[in-house]
């Protein structure tokens, strides 16, 4: 697997330069005037006390070795779902599901991103780092894994976007929607009985309720899924891939209206000759949305 390299504040440091020439550098830049710079401190100081109390939006991203078709024909190390949107002034804990038995980082100068993530132990089994932040100011910023990764491909994804590179959005703080996404791969995560299962990596979550979600789910089974709940009032029809390592992408918009945890299955048949195991195994084909207040 992907061999370790040391990091730390050097390394930081030169990818925080490096991120002046990406997506991101303009909200940086030492030509704005001073009275951009005091709106930008009073508004950080507006929103300290909320922050205090707010309980963090939640994202769910999956990291998978040599899964992503590139367009040289290969397949690539990719962070599946790693572009994600968040809101300004609002904490987000970021939950890293890596299939990887590799280390990885999660780096954006721009945003004072760092996240050490930890591989996987043991193959089907994704480890889980988790990390929060507040988002301090509006854009598009560059994230980049910083560990050398990417096989025996030359270290080609990471240095393309959609692969070990690519944007986080920070909207202003208007924005009320929660922006979350799964990933669903066939025989790809280890079950209990020792065999490899069809799932939805990143299927157990947690929402706030009364506000507005967009779920996307990018699919790597060459099968239809759904992802399914009817007190949420949640069927979203998931489009099966077209072709090897490159994932279907659906989404659907739905607001959960009280506090409590919802279950949510896939209504068709699938986990090949596992006879629908994973149909009735929280963490594979079914899962639970967890909604707070």
């Amino acid at each position: 697997m992907n061999k370790i390299v040391k990091r730390g504040t050097i390394a930081l440091a030169l990818i925080s330069a490096l991120s002046f020439s990406l997506a991101g550098c303009s909200s940086n830049d030492s030509t704005k005037t001073t009275s951009a710079k005091e709106k930008t401190v009073a508004a950080s100081s507006s929103t300290k006390q909320d922050v205090q109390k707010s309980t963090p939006d939640n994202q769910y991203l999956v990291i998978e070795p040599g899964s992503k078709l590139g367009p040289d024909g290969k397949l690539h190390d990719a962070f599946i779902n790693g572009d994600i949107k968040l809101t300004v002034g609002k904490p987000v804990t970021l939950h890293f599901l890596n299939y990887d038995g590799g280390t990885h980082t999660y780096t954006s100068g721009d945003l004072g991103l760092n996240v050490q993530i930890k591989g996987s132990t043991k193959k089907g089994e994704p480890a889980e780092t988790t990390f929060t932040f507040t988002p301090n100011k509006t854009g598009d910023f560059t994230w980049l894994c910083a560990d050398k990764c990417d096989g025996g491909n030359g270290q080609w994804a990471m240095a393309q976007q959609g692969y070990m590179q690519g944007k986080i959005t920070v909207l202003p703080a208007t924005n009320k929607v929660q922006y979350v996404s799964m990933v669903m791969n066939a025989g790809y995560k280890l079950g209990s009985d020792g065999k490899l299962h069809d799932a939805a990596t990143g299927g157990d979550m947690t929402l706030k309720a009364e506000v507005p979600v967009e779920l996307t789910v990018y699919n790597f089974d060459g099968g239809s899924h759904t992802v399914t709940n009817k007190d949420l009032g949640l069927n979203l029809e998931v489009t099966p891939s077209k072709k090897d390592g490159s994932p279907s992408v659906s989404t659907i918009q739905f607001t959960p209206s009280k506090a409590g945890k919802y279950m949510w299955n896939c209504m068709k048949p699938c986990d090949g000759e596992n006879k629908d195991w994973s149909m009735a195994q929280p963490g594979y084909m079914m899962g639970n949305f967890t909604v707070v207040k």
